[in-house]
């Protein structure tokens, strides 16, 4: 009797474990296809602001245009261990057997072996706004030449320095990480197109220490309050990315009555710029079509998932704008991401 009893307990655990194997394997078959669809991961450094948002509505609108689902994974700009989370997010997606991943990778080095991983699993990589070291190691990426784009501000805000007689003093940059891939590539652009179109003037110039301020607005406005209070000849801002600093440089040229006296130059549109136009807080700045690098990112990953090939880099240009002229463009630009979506 015991020993019938101990075959019948087999039997159920043995039926309750190959039910579980069922399930399990079924769960990741429907994370992976769901609906008939497959699944892309989309993995931004955050998705809020007047960049990060467009660049989101582009690759969900994209991967709805092209029948796949898609799966939106970030963190808080402050989020604490945010690399090793965002890392995980390509663990999630390759234990999904995810179609494709598009991620804008915070740090090179870490995100490298990982990404690898993906690739080995034969999930193709995308990488956005942000690039590795070695295009190898990713299947494609999609974005600015951050460098050009540095450059080009660099040279635009020697050109209006120069216009203004301003041939010497102190400049400041700010970003939101000095270590992130994009923040350096922008800051030695702008220092090399800066030194170009001043030319010998250059030298006249003294670059401060570059704030950052993990996209929290007070940070940035305290550090540079205190880099204007310490230095009565700062002439210039640069500010390269990110609410975070574009706010907090203009509260700082406000607070310490710098408004058009100090330059001031930064990266995207964004609707906040308009607050500081007409008190002079704002001088110019380069522009990404942040919702185009999301609607690229998604076609691409479509192709490769197909089996077509693309291009290593899929370039996304850039555009300098005057103060004067950011309302209109960023009305345009508006418009065209409304076209878009209904094409």
């Amino acid at each position: 009797m015991k020993k019938s009893k101990l075959i019948l307990a087999l039997a159920v655990a043995a039926a309750a474990l190959t039910f579980t194997t069922a399930c399990s394997n079924n769960a990741s078959k429907d994370t992976a296809t769901k609906n008939g669809k497959k699944t892309l991961y989309f993995i931004p450094i955050v998705d809020t602001g007047a960049y990060w948002s467009p660049m989101k509505r582009g690759a969900e609108e994209t991967a709805e245009k092209l029948g796949y689902n898609i799966v939106v994974k970030t963190s808080p700009p402050a989020e604490a261990q945010k690399n090793e989370k965002h890392i995980g997010f390509i663990k999630e997606a390759i234990a999904n057997k995810a179609a494709g991943i598009a991620i804008s990778p915070i740090e090179q080095n870490m995100f490298k072996n990982p990404i690898i991983e993906a690739k080995d699993a034969k999930i193709p990589v995308i990488t956005f706004d942000a690039d590795l070291k070695d295009p190898k190691n990713r299947t494609a990426y999609v974005g600015t030449d951050n460098t050009l784009a540095g450059a080009d501000l660099g040279k635009q805000a020697a050109k209006k320095m120069k216009a203004d007689g301003i041939t010497k003093g102190t400049i400041s940059i700010v970003c939101v990480d000095r270590a992130q891939p994009t923040m350096i590539l922008r800051e030695k652009g702008v220092k090399a197109g800066f030194k170009e179109v001043m030319g010998d003037d250059a030298n006249n110039f003294k670059w401060l220490e570059t704030i950052q301020d993990k996209d929290q607005a007070a940070v940035s406005k305290e550090q540079l309050e205190g880099q204007l209070t310490a230095n009565k000849d700062l002439v210039t801002v640069f500010s390269l990315g990110s609410e975070g600093p574009d706010v907090g440089v203009m509260e700082a040229i406000k607070s310490q009555g710098k408004a058009g006296k100090v330059l001031h130059f930064g990266f995207d549109y964004t609707p906040t710029w308009e607050k500081g136009i007409d008190n002079g807080l704002i001088t110019g700045i380069v522009d990404q079509d942040a919702y185009n690098i999301g609607v690229q990112v998604i076609k691409n990953l479509d192709k490769t998932v197909k089996g077509e090939k693309i291009d290593s880099t899929i370039p996304i240009d850039v555009k300098y704008v005057e103060a004067k002229d950011i309302v209109s463009y960023g009305k345009e630009k508006e418009k065209q991401m409304t076209k878009e979506t209904k094409d």
